[in-house]
Formats: structure tokens, sequence, C-alpha cells
């Protein structure tokens, strides 16, 4: 249960930090962490931990932008638990759930509300924001619209992977399905947007906090990623839709 709750520590401070030694020093305890969960056979800890420290061996080397990242570490994740038996009950986190019909409404209404509550949170803030519509590459309209549904897609299943697969499967098994468990996670997920997400800065803290709270719930009550990928997915199209609309504008 400790080296579950100090690695998800570690997740929930990492993203907040400025680069440097901290950072580094982090990444050095989260090893240390993963070690410890390794040698003794902890597949909760161990899960989460060579997830962790192969994100963190990435982002310092600079690879980028985190999709990437996230990618390039889940493929590490992969091969350490092929190779490792007793850590392979640790990726039964990895299943769709249920595919509920009312479940699967909840979750695209729901997504497509966050999406407005971005949208409304972004109109306000253009000016301060300019760098995120200057992300998107100078292509041309029929080679944005796919180009944006397809980042849609691999960044929401990432991003609920780590987040709803690895870190709340963790705390499920080690703290239980509570409230607590569903708090830790949010707040990992959440502090992930205060740099470089959408929305960002404090206001996004607060807002994706809230988003993987409903997020965890919906993981939870389906039994695994589909919903709440799909919801996820629905509020990424819209966060694509308003950057499309700002460069073709």
């Amino acid at each position: 249960t400790t080296v579950v709750l100090m690695l998800v520590a570690l997740t929930t401070v990492m993203p907040i930090v400025p680069p440097g030694g901290i950072l580094l020093t982090g990444g050095i305890a989260a090893a240390a962490l993963a070690t410890i969960a390794i040698q003794q056979r902890m597949s909760a800890a161990g899960s989460m931990g060579v997830l962790l420290v192969a994100v963190l061996v990435f982002g310092l080397v600079g690879v980028g932008p985190q999709q990437v990242t996230f990618a390039l570490a889940f493929v590490v994740y992969g091969v350490v638990i092929s190779r490792t038996l007793w850590l392979r009950e640790a990726v039964r986190w990895r299943v769709a759930g249920s595919r509920d019909p009312r479940l699967i409404t909840l979750g695209t209404g729901f997504g497509l509300i966050s999406g407005l509550v971005v949208w409304f949170w972004y109109a306000g803030r253009q000016a301060e924001l300019a760098d995120l519509a200057e992300m998107v590459p100078d292509w041309q309209i029929w080679i944005l619209l796919p180009s944006g549904v397809a980042f849609a897609v691999v960044n929401a299943v990432l991003e609920e992977a780590v987040y709803r697969g690895v870190v709340q499967d963790a705390l499920e098994r080690v703290v239980g399905s509570g409230s607590t468990s569903l708090g830790l996670q949010a707040a990992a997920f959440a502090t992930l947007h205060f740099q470089t997400g959408f929305p960002r800065g404090v206001a996004g803290i607060g807002l994706a906090f809230l988003y993987g709270l409903v997020l965890g719930v919906l993981r939870r009550r389906s039994r695994g990623l589909a919903v709440p990928v799909v919801t996820h997915l629905v509020t990424d199209l819209v966060i694509v839709g308003i950057l499309l609309a700002q460069v073709v504008g």
C-alpha cells in the first residue's frame, strides 16, 4: 500500500514541478520504489512503477509530445509484463467492460457537456492561449480533420489506459474501491493539465479533477475502459474542433 501511494504521489507532483534537479530526483525515487516493488513481488506497485519510470525516462531525455511519451512507455510496460510471469495479473485493468447503451449514452452526454465547458473556458482566454492554436500544423484542412480525429483517439486511449487503467487499478487493489482511490487517480490526472493541458493552469487542474472523478466512476460502473474512453474521446473531439476552428478562422 505504501509503495503504491508513494508512486501515486510522485505521479501527481511531477507534472507541476519545474524541469531540472527536482524532476531527476523524482525519477530516481520512482526507480527505487519500482525496484522495491519488483523485488518484493508487489504486483500493483510493480505495474505502476514500471510504467511511471518508463514515462519519466522518456520525458527526461526529451521525447515528446506527451502522447508519444505515453505510447513508448506502454511498449516498455508491455515488454516487462510479458516477460515477468507474476506481474501478468497486474494487467487485469486491460478490459473493455460493459457496453451498456445507457452507460455509453451517459458518458457521451457528459463528454459533450465537458467539451462545452472547456469551450467557454477557452473563449474568455484566447489571447493568452494563442500558443495552443499555434500547435496545430499548417496543413490543408482535408489533412487536418482526419489527423485531428486520430489525435483525439490516441490521446483518449492512452490517458485512460494510464489513469483509469494502471493507476486506478493499482489504487483499488491496495485501498479498495472507495472514494479514496477515485480521488487520488483524479488528482494525478488533474495535475497533468497544469502546464500544457487543455484546459490548463489552476482552472485546468480543478476542471480536470472533476472530469477525472466522473471518468473513474464510469470505469468502475462499466468494469472496464470502453465507456471512459468513449467519454474522453467525445471531449477531445470537441477540443480538436475548437482549435481547428481557430486555425481555419
